[in-house]
C-alpha cells in the first residue's frame, strides 16, 4: 500500500530549495489523521496508520492529473530506464531555469508487514540519474538498504543483507555498472539480470511493487472487460452490474468464424498478426484479449493459431437483443473498466484513478467508491482518485483526512492540502463551503465585464 509520494520539479510541481539548499519537495500521503470517524478503514503498520481511500479534489488546471502523472512517470522509470521513455520536456516549466534542476520521486510503501522507501532523482532533461536510496521504515529508525549518487561513483549498501561474499562483490558491480551507464536505476538492473539468489529478493519485491502493485487508471484506460473473458464467476460479475444500476442482466461469449473476424480490420496483416499464434514457439494451448475500442475478443490459440474466436455481448433485461461492450452507454463502459478497483483479490494493489466521475452520474460515482469501500474491509486495497464530484464530500461518507485539494499558486506551481487543515464540525456541509471557496481549490472566474465590457 501506498503511505506517502513526494515529488518536485515535474510538471506543475516546481522547484524549490530552502538556505540551506534543501529541497522543498510536495508531499501527499495516505496516512490516517486525527479523524474517528470510519476507523475500520484505517490499516495500521506498527506505528503507522494508513488510509485505503483519498480523494483530490481542484479546479479545471490545477495539477490533479499531474499529481497522477507524477505517479505513473516515476513508475515507468522504474520499469523502462530512461533510455525508454521521454521526459525531457516534464520538468516544471514555470521556471525556464529548472530545466537543469534535479526531479524527485519517492515512494514510502508497504510489502506485506514490511514498510520501505523507495526514490530518487533524475535531469529529465538530459535523460540521466543523478541519485538512488532504498531503505527500509522500522518503528523508530530507518535502515540504509543502499543509496548511490551517480556523479563520482559514490554508494553505500547494507553489506549485512548479503551471505555470501560472491553476492556482495555482484552488487558492488551492479552499482558501479548503474552509475557507469547513468540511465538506468539499480532496481531495475538487478531484475534485468534476472538475480534469483535469496539476498536480492527484497530489490526484486520492491520492483514488483511497482510493475504489479501500483496500477494508474486513466478515463481512457482499458482493462476491466478481462474479467468477463477470464473470470468463470458470472454470477457476481452481473450481481455487481446489477448493484451498478448498468442495466445489464448478462453477458455470453458469441462466436464467430475468421472471415467474420477480418471485418473488423482495414489492415489484412493486422488480422493476421492476431489469428496466429503471438508465440510461434509455444506448443500448449492459451487463451489472448484482444480490445478493439468497441469490441472485445477472446482467442483460444492452438499450435497453428487461433482456434476459437468470440466476442463479448452483454443482455439487457427481457431485451431479445445481445449489444457488444462499444454499445453501452460511455457510464457503463466506464464502469465496467474500473471493476477490477472492486473485484481484485491481489493484496496491497493500488488504484490510482484519474477523474473517477468522467462519464458516470454523480449518484454512481457515490455508488462505487461505497462499493469500493465495503468491498476493501476484507483486504488490503487502496483507491486514489481524483474528482469534480462535490457530493462524494461528505463526512458521513469520507473521513476528513480522505479528502485533498490541489490548488494552484501566483507562480503556477501545484500546492496540496487536506481537509483536515480547516478546523470544522462533523455536522458541516463541506460540498457547499467547497463551492462556497471556503477551502479553496475552486475556480475563480472574472467578472462579465472583463470579456465584453460595461455596457
Amino acid at each position: 500500500m501506498l503511505m506517502r509520494f513526494t515529488i518536485s520539479n515535474f510538471m506543475s510541481f516546481g522547484y524549490k530549495a530552502n538556505e540551506k539548499g534543501d529541497v522543498l519537495s510536495t508531499e501527499y500521503h495516505l496516512y490516517a489523521g486525527r479523524t474517528e470517524q470510519h476507523k475500520e478503514r484505517v490499516i495500521r503498520y506498527k506505528e503507522r496508520k494508513v488510509l485505503k481511500f483519498s480523494s483530490i479534489y481542484g479546479a479545471n488546471a490545477s495539477g490533479k492529473t499531474n499529481l497522477i502523472r507524477a505517479i505513473e512517470a516515476g513508475k515507468k522509470i522504474v520499469l523502462n530506464t530512461m533510455e525508454g521513455i521521454d521526459f525531457s520536456d516534464k520538468f516544471c516549466r514555470s521556471n525556464n531555469a529548472n530545466a537543469d534542476k534535479p526531479t524527485l520521486f519517492e515512494y514510502e510503501f508497504t510489502i506485506a508487514e514490511r514498510c520501505f522507501a523507495y526514490g530518487f532523482t533524475v535531469n529529465l532533461k538530459e535523460g540521466a540519474v543523478l541519485s538512488e536510496w532504498l531503505y527500509e521504515l522500522k518503528s523508530t529508525e530507518e535502515d540504509v538498504i543502499f543509496e548511490r549518487t551517480v556523479e563520482n561513483n559514490q554508494y553505500y549498501f547494507n553489506e549485512n543483507l548479503f551471505h555470501t561474499g560472491e553476492n556482495r562483490e555482484q552488487f558492488h558491480f551492479f552499482i558501479k555498472d548503474a552509475n557507469r551507464i547513468n540511465t538506468t536505476l539499480l532496481l531495475h538492473e538487478i531484475k534485468r539480470r534476472k538475480m534469483e539468489e535469496e539476498d536480492f529478493e527484497v530489490f526484486r519485491k520492491v520492483f514488483d511493487w511497482f510493475q504489479y502493485k501500483l496500477i494508474v487508471i486513466y478515463p481512457e484506460t482499458k482493462i476491466g472487460a478481462s474479467y468477463f473473458l477470464f473470470n468463470s464467476d458470472n454470477k457476481k460479475l452481473v450481481n455487481i452490474l446489477e448493484y451498478l444500476d448498468t442495466g445489464i442482466t448478462d453477458y455470453s461469449m458469441r462466436a464467430i468464424n475468421e472471415t467474420a473476424f477480418r471485418e473488423y480490420f482495414q489492415d489484412e496483416s493486422l488480422a493476421e498478426k492476431f489469428l496466429r499464434k503471438p508465440n510461434c514457439h509455444a506448443r500448449t494451448p492459451s487463451k489472448g484479449i484482444l480490445n478493439l475500442g468497441n469490441t472485445l475478443f477472446e482467442l483460444d490459440y492452438g499450435e497453428e493459431g487461433a482456434e476459437r474466436i468470440a466476442k463479448l455481448m452483454f443482455q439487457h433485461g427481457a431485451d431479445e437483443s445481445k449489444y457488444e461492450y462499444g454499445e453501452e452507454s460511455d457510464g457503463t463502459q466506464r464502469v465496467i473498466e474500473l471493476l477490477d478497483v472492486i473485484l481484485s483479490d491481489d493484496e496491497d494493489k493500488v488504484f490510482v484513478v484519474d477523474e473517477l466521475d468522467r462519464s458516470l452520474h454523480p449518484q454512481m460515482t457515490i455508488k462505487f467508491v461505497e462499493t469500493f469501500l465495503k468491498f476493501s474491509a476484507k483486504k488490503n486495497t487502496q483507491m486514489i482518485i481524483t474528482t469534480h464530484e462535490s457530493n462524494l464530500m461528505d463526512l458521513n461518507i469520507l473521513r476528513r483526512d480522505e479528502i485533498w485539494f490541489a490548488e494552484k499558486e501566483q507562480d503556477n506551481n501545484t500546492k496540496l492540502y487536506t481537509l483536515e487543515k480547516f478546523k470544522i464540525r462533523y455536522d458541516k456541509v463541506v460540498s457547499k463551503d467547497y463551492l462556497a471557496g471556503r477551502y479553496g481549490a475552486v475556480p475563480v472566474f472574472k467578472d462579465f465585464e472583463y470579456v465584453w465590457g460595461k455596457e
